[in-house]
């Protein structure tokens, strides 16, 4: 209880229960946006169109958000680009057809910036020894809140239907994204850092940024070359899988937006079950083996996910999926901040993101603390091309996935 105490406080504090709030707002959205672009008059080849769209303004900013997050306050660029981004949640309050909730994710994808300084003042505000812990708890707290909102929504859904309660949640969103920055504003604290004059115009600084980044990729050593392989991976199969749980559950076969909820509630409380023991775990024999192990679990119920037909049978999958997540959550963060210098972060998790290597179940994907420069591509690229393999044969998506899966753990095993 002592170790919880020294490492959930400070700006893990403050982020944490940012992600309490969003929990029970923005995230309830997260398992049926497909169903939103759906109703909105989007094809399956649309869904994987407009998720690509965040990560399109990623790919040319993500190189300037590191460099500002390495020479700038930390604490400002998370707070303004707070203010920003809840403004932009309007769009999707409003939207009359799915072509505004493109506009709406191509816009999101400018608040590029929080994310690397987001990831490195998390970085810094974990104790060296309990990085693991300090991840699993910022991941679980929440996870534990919000333990109830897929179901939520799935209620929320069956009775004032996909577009009204995806406008309610969406206005929550707003409300609660600007509490969430001035919070940020008034609590977070920086570690000292120097502000940089910077007399170049914009040219020069986007030169500068691209230059460090080309740089930093000289410089990484081999075992984050292969991680970032991984994480490329990771990031181009969740894409292409993540916007369809939810379509071939509910279209193909046959279960309610409600069952839906439930089964994820069910994966809920086994992570978060799951959670802090996995990172004390972690912590005490070392991140490489437990990913090596995790990864080959998570590809398990990826491959046999064709087979399923009932909801025992999803829901038997995905706790399998769950128990998978719950070490892979933890243990590649702490990896990626174990294997990064401090005065490196900035830029390295602009290109790498925050270390995220995990099964996506609920959607949301195009952004977050996870993404960066190099996984940009590899994001869009999925997204687009998961609504034309949804289209020929969804089990197709599932293989897909296992087989990146067992190929990242023989990553995992050979060259971390």
């Amino acid at each position: 209880m002592q170790s919880l105490k020294e490492v959930m406080r400070g700006n893990l504090l403050i982020f944490t229960i940012g992600d309490v709030l969003r929990q029970l707002s923005m995230f309830i959205t997260f398992p049926f946006f497909s169903l939103y672009v759906a109703a909105l008059g989007g094809s399956m080849v649309d869904i994987g169109i407009v998720n690509s769209l965040r990560p399109l303004t990623g790919l040319f900013l993500y190189p300037v958000a590191g460099y500002l997050s390495d020479r700038y306050s930390k604490v400002k660029i998370i707070g303004y680009t707070g203010f920003l981004s809840a403004a932009l949640w309007s769009l999707f309050i409003f939207a009359r057809d799915w072509r505004w909730i493109a506009v709406g994710n191509f816009l999101l994808g400018f608040m590029t910036f929080y994310f690397p300084a987001f990831n490195a003042l998390m970085a810094s505000s974990i104790p060296e020894d309990k990085r693991a812990l300090g991840y699993s708890l910022w991941l679980a707290i929440p996870m534990a809140i919000g333990i109830f909102s897929p179901l939520a929504g799935g209620y929320l859904i069956s009775i004032w239907g996909i577009k009204a309660a995806m406008r309610f949640l969406y206005g929550l969103t707003l409300l609660v994204g600007l509490f969430i920055a001035f919070m940020n504003m008034r609590y977070l604290k920086e570690p000292p850092v120097k502000e940089y004059e910077d007399s170049r115009n914009l040219i020069g600084v986007l030169k500068e940024s691209y230059k460090g980044m080309f740089e930093m990729l000289r410089w990484l050593p081999r075992n984050l070359k292969a991680f970032g392989l991984m994480l490329v991976l990771g990031f181009l199969l969740n894409n292409m899988v993540s916007s369809y749980w939810v379509i071939y559950v509910i279209q193909s076969l046959g279960l309610s937006a409600v069952q839906w909820g439930l089964i994820l509630l069910v994966a809920s409380v086994i992570n978060v079950l799951l959670m802090i023991p996995a990172g004390m775990l972690v912590d005490r024999i070392g991140p490489k083996r437990v990913l090596t192990w995790a990864l080959l679990l998570g590809a398990v119920p990826m491959l046999l996910f064709k087979y399923a037909t009932t909801f025992v049978y999803i829901t038997a999958l995905l706790v399998i999926m769950t128990v998978a997540n719950s070490f892979l959550m933890s243990g590649a963060p702490a990896y990626m901040t174990h294997s990064v210098p401090p005065e490196r972060r900035g830029r390295v998790m602009s290109a790498l993101g925050m270390g995220m290597l995990f099964i996506n179940t609920r959607g949301g994907g195009g952004g977050g603390p996870g993404m960066g420069t190099l996984l940009t591509i590899p994001s869009i690229i999925g997204s687009i091309l998961g609504g034309f393999v949804y289209s020929y044969n969804p089990n197709l998506l599932w293989m897909s996935f296992g087989v990146a899966l067992v190929l990242s753990a023989v990553i995992s095993d050979r060259f971390l």
